[in-house]
């Protein structure tokens, strides 16, 4: 069956990501999103069939925020092992890809 996990980040773990309400937070947290979805691929390769990452909007009080959710398929045990192998082993810093990807779209790296 279908499920979905939530990563609740659109960044590495080490890393400082855009806040809800500052200028451009909709383009600079699309733009995470997006290369950090791409470093999730190039770390843990690319995933079973019926698993994916996907962005996704959530709704508070300060603004919708964005998400990482991995739809997969509890049913699929090569979709249950991937899906939990991200979860347990998120990068914690951007690689040198995602580096560029980000400077290519406007973002300025803090820290």
């Amino acid at each position: 069956m279908r499920d979905r996990f939530e990563l609740a980040t659109t960044v590495p773990t080490g890393e400082d990501c855009a806040q809800v309400g500052s200028d451009n937070y909709s383009k600079m947290a699309r733009l995470e999103a997006e290369v950090f979805r791409d470093q999730i691929y190039r770390v843990f390769g690319e995933p079973p069939a019926n698993t994916d990452i996907r962005i996704k909007s959530c709704p508070h009080d300060f603004g919708s925020y964005l998400d990482l959710e991995i739809a997969y398929d509890d049913d699929e045990d090569d979709s249950c092992d991937w899906t939990f192998k991200v979860e347990g082993n998120l990068p914690d810093k951007w690689d040198l890809e995602a580096l560029e990807q980000l400077r290519a779209g406007g973002y300025t790296i803090r820290g």
